[in-house]
């Protein structure tokens, strides 16, 4: 009965998704990428978090159209726009890179800023292997140059997890010389 539930509100939901995307596309034609974002970032609640579902879902022209609004000016828009791809680069992978250019790459294949250091460190060597099985993205130049940039941040940023080695313990516990006699 759930399964139900939930299979007809996604198909109930699925509409709203095509009419979302289709309306901010016939808002992208009459005007530009940064009038679309402003539109965005105005109505967070019903039109960013939506469009920024679908990405991360993989549903293919959101992810085209989020690609192109993540080239816009406003970098809080740009941003949000990020981390919805990387979102959906955990989950299809091969249809972001095909939407990026080679400069794009290195910016988007890095952690999330909501993952914690060990969920960063999981993920990202996920994302490697994924990388390594597959035999397109471990031979193309998108894929290698993402697999570097997953590499880079788990091997030299915020998610390296470093052993601390205890410090020796101070000479106090070491025997004293004998003082001299004082006269």
């Amino acid at each position: 009965m759930i399964a139900a539930t939930a299979a007809s509100t996604v198909a109930a939901d699925k509409p709203a998704a095509d009419k979302l995307v289709t309306e901010l596309e016939q808002r992208l034609a009459r005007s530009n990428v940064d009038a679309v974002n402003a539109h965005l970032l105005a109505h967070w609640q019903s039109a960013m978090v939506p469009l920024h579902q679908q990405t991360a879902a993989c549903q293919r022209p959101a992810l085209n159209l989020t690609v192109r609004l993540s080239r816009g000016r406003h970098p809080g828009a740009a941003g949000a726009h990020g981390d919805a791809l990387r979102a959906a680069a955990g989950r299809c992978l091969v249809d972001v890179m095909a939407l990026l250019s080679m400069m794009e790459v290195p910016r988007l294949c890095t952690s999330m800023a909501s993952w914690g250091p060990a969920t960063a460190a999981r993920e990202l060597r996920r994302r490697i292997a994924t990388i390594d099985a597959d035999a397109l993205l471990r031979d193309s130049p998108r894929g290698q140059a993402c697999r570097a940039a997953y590499h880079h941040e788990l091997h030299h940023t915020r998610v390296v997890v470093k052993r601390i080695v205890p410090a020796a313990k101070p000479a106090a516990s070491a025997p004293m010389a004998a003082r001299p006699a004082s006269s």
